[in-house]
């Protein structure tokens, strides 16, 4: 649940984001009634480009500032080193980093998928494959006795419940 949240929370700053790079391009465009400034539409791809970073940051802040995100928060859940320690900068780092290997293994099976475009069955089974490794990097938390995923295991922490 505390997943769903924070996807939530990511939604509504990707919102804002492209939001403020729209209003930008309509201003410069006079309400549609010319052509928009070719700053105005850069301006624009720097508000969509940031999203991406924007995610790591939320992810980073949270865990090294306080060891949870906004979704970890409502859901009285913390992550923390698996000495008990808090988190910290570069713990915050290890578990991002572990993060975004589910993405880098998602990203990886579709590009084979568009290499592969020409055969589906192949594109297909680039894709599937895709999943299934990220889907058993969170699944290995189901047969660990501390319930660690792959990026908790990559950065030596756990989570816990608070009070």
């Amino acid at each position: 649940m505390a997943g769903v949240l924070d996807v939530l929370v990511l939604f509504i700053i990707a919102s804002l984001l492209i939001s403020a790079g729209a209003l930008i391009v309509l201003i410069s465009s006079n309400f549609e009634r010319v052509d928009p400034s070719a700053t105005a539409i850069n301006i624009f791809w720097v508000c969509v480009v940031s999203i991406v970073p924007a995610i790591f940051l939320y992810f980073f802040i949270g865990f090294a500032w306080k060891g949870q995100t906004v979704g970890a928060a409502v859901m009285q859940i913390m992550v923390i080193r698996s000495d008990g320690r808090p988190l910290g900068v570069l713990g915050s780092c290890a578990r991002v980093v572990g993060m975004l290997l589910h993405v880098l293994i998602l990203a990886v099976g579709i590009a084979v998928a568009y290499a592969l475009r020409s055969t589906t069955a192949a594109a297909a089974a680039a894709i599937a494959a895709a999943f299934v490794v990220t889907t058993l990097g969170f699944l290995v938390a189901a047969f660990d006795s501390r319930r660690r995923t792959l990026q908790d295991r990559l950065a030596g922490t756990i989570v816990v419940r608070l009070g």
